[in-house]
């Protein structure tokens, strides 16, 4: 193996060069720590800035992913809480200072802010390395409550999975350079929760110069799981405490329970603290807030998302935001697991659509929007195997698609940078992310991934070329 040492900002760093699968060669560097490892008086508080170290760092292996159940790797919970590393991968390495500078992609995985890594298993970085024109940063960052626990008050204002992220971009800016990438033309990008990371980043002061561009794919600000309201937030964070042994509405002492709790117990009383309604199609209890109560610390997020966007108070930068032609499929491992809670869903979509709008249950609001929705899609037809395909439908409109139009459009009239709308239609032959009895056609929510990267699902779509495969002159 080739070794080559880079000196960032902390210290010397030791990657390798490494080829891809069609010849290109690039250099890997691993686990560069960004932030002070989140573990002990750190957890649940705001990322700080990683510490020097002597001599030279390995920077060979991937890092730990956060702590979370496996969902891809079927065990029951991975992961470390020191966490907070971030890849990178670059076709050249500056000889000199007059050497030009590539564009950076710092791409944010996706994984309902509870799963999921920007480790290789998704986000190989061979098709990047290809093109041999973009230096490709990953990141993993705090998730489930660990990253998104909030007390909405300052005791844990929360947001800090995206806290770290905001952490990441900062230290790409400082290092990037050293790696032959441009701080001047960073673009964020990210998939599903991941994309509605980048979309708030948009929004978000906190952000502000960090990036030069966005793309937001399957994700978005506005989407009712991406920000949330602090009460809510507060009142799934007492659940937890009490799932997990500590019945109390005093948020001081939910943290110092809390901080005595090892991370394994922490991700799996997750489970515990769920209605059932809240675990299909997965389970989205800690996610984004906004921080309403954070009089103490810099705030990632201060006012709804809508509010920010109709106020143009924020970065203006170039958006493509956009989506899968059937987003809905995402439901269809869970549906096929768990069809009798679905099916029940026929005497009345008022569980569904509280929980996915975040609207109160019973009102009679909800209870007419539920009745409203219910006949625009299924007509008067129960919901069964047959109707399978309006649910798909349902979940991918109530979750992403109209919400991604919203955000374009609303963005768009305030914004002085360009939005770009678009959706990902091609429906590959692998089909890889539900199962291969599905006869409903359309893209899934996911797979465009696998033509941005070498994921663990498809190895290389570029070695199957597809019947709708355009040759690039």
């Amino acid at each position: 193996v080739e070794t080559v040492i880079v000196r960032v900002t902390q210290g010397s760093l030791r990657g390798q060069k490494v080829k891809t699968p069609a010849g290109a060669t690039y250099y890997s560097f691993h686990a560069i720590p960004y932030a002070k490892p989140p573990v002990g008086p750190l957890r649940f508080k705001a990322p700080e800035p990683a510490e020097p170290w002597g001599g030279i760092r390995d920077a060979l292996k991937e890092p730990a992913v956060a702590p979370q159940t496996g969902v891809f790797s079927n065990t029951q919970y991975e992961g470390d809480e020191d966490c907070l590393y971030i890849n990178v991968f670059t076709p050249k390495l500056p000889v000199s200072n007059a050497d030009v500078l590539k564009p950076v992609m710092v791409y944010i995985h996706g994984g309902a802010f509870c799963i999921g890594s920007g480790n290789a298993q998704m986000h190989g970085p061979s098709p990047m390395m290809n093109t041999g024109e973009v230096v490709l940063v990953t990141m993993n960052y705090r998730l489930g409550a660990l990253g998104f626990l909030s007390t909405g008050d300052s005791v844990i204002p929360g947001n800090n999975g995206l806290k770290d992220q905001v952490m990441a971009l900062r230290w790409v800016q400082q290092n990037i350079a050293h790696f032959g990438g441009d701080p001047d033309n960073v673009t964020v990008g990210g998939v599903s929760a991941g994309g509605a990371s980048v979309h708030l980043h948009v929004l978000s002061p906190m952000s502000k110069g960090l990036f030069h561009h966005a793309i937001a794919q399957s994700g978005s600000a506005l989407c009712p799981w991406a920000a949330e309201d602090p009460s809510l937030a507060l009142s799934k964070a007492f659940r937890l405490g009490e799932a997990l042994g500590c019945k109390t509405s005093d948020s001081k002492k939910l943290l110092e329970f809390l901080m005595k709790v090892p991370a394994q117990k922490i991700v799996e009383g997750i489970d515990k603290a769920l209605e059932e309604e809240e675990k299909h199609p997965m389970p989205l209890l800690f996610v984004p807030v906004i921080e309403k109560g954070n009089h103490k610390d810099e705030a990632f997020l201060r006012e709804k998302p809508t509010d920010i966007i109709k106020s143009g108070k924020f970065n203006k930068v170039p958006l493509i935001i956009g989506g899968t032609s059937r987003e809905g499929l995402l439901i269809m491992r869970d549906l096929m697991e768990h069809s009798s809670w679905y099916h029940s869903l026929s005497a009345d979509l008022e569980p569904l659509i509280s929980v996915n709008l975040k609207i109160p249950k019973g009102t009679e609001e909800t209870k007419e929007i539920s009745h409203k929705i219910k006949e625009f899609y299924f007509g008067d037809k129960p919901v069964s195997k047959e109707t399978w395909p309006q649910l798909v439908d349902v979940y991918g409109d109530m979750l992403f698609n109209f919400w991604t139009y919203r955000s374009a459009k609303e963005q768009q009239a305030k914004s002085s940078a360009p939005v770009y709308l678009y959706q990902f239609s091609f429906q590959e032959q692998s089909r890889h992310l539900h199962p291969a009895d599905i006869s409903i056609p359309g893209a899934d929510h996911g797979s465009d991934l696998g033509y941005l990267f070498e994921t663990a699902f498809n190895n290389d779509p570029y070695l199957h070329p597809d019947s709708e495969a355009i040759p690039l002159p």
